[in-house]
């Protein structure tokens, strides 16, 4: 019989297993469903991401690692480059590229409804580069939150 604690396994995240402890941005809640605490976890990470109505991201890249996004609910506008002087707008099942050190803003285009997508990045850490500096490029929130 084969030992199943070398073997790889698929394994099963379920909507409220997953893990806020993770590098977060101003206006954006990111809840870990595997990274590189998880055993297996050799490439790839997973997570949803979820801003809510009328809220925006600060400007942040994600450094070497590419990130799609896939839109479950809600209007995602996405702003980038230098001054985030571009600008694109996603819904329910767009997928969204964002190529690896390519600075991005998230913002909820509902004042009403939250927005929420899955996420897979091309590496196993969280890792999150704010730019603050770059606010005064920001499109600011409609809607002002505190982080929990």
């Amino acid at each position: 019989m084969a030992d199943t604690h070398s073997d790889p396994q698929i394994r099963v995240v379920h909507h409220d297993q997953l893990d806020g402890n993770t590098p977060q941005t101003p206006g954006l809640i990111r809840e870990v469903a595997f990274d590189g605490r998880n055993p297996g976890a050799a490439h790839l990470s997973a997570f949803r991401s979820t801003v809510r109505p009328g809220a925006a991201t600060g400007a942040h890249h994600h450094g070497d690692q590419e990130t799609v996004l896939y839109v479950i609910s809600g209007t995602a506008r996405y702003r980038w480059g230098d001054k985030l002087e571009n600008v694109a707008e996603a819904g329910p099942g767009d997928f969204v590229f964002i190529p690896a050190h390519v600075v991005h803003q998230e913002i909820n285009a509902s004042p009403e409804f939250e927005t929420v997508w899955a996420v897979v990045r091309s590496g196993v850490d969280p890792v999150v580069v704010n730019l603050p500096e770059l606010d005064e490029y920001a499109e600011p929130a409609a809607v002002h939150y505190t982080h929990p």
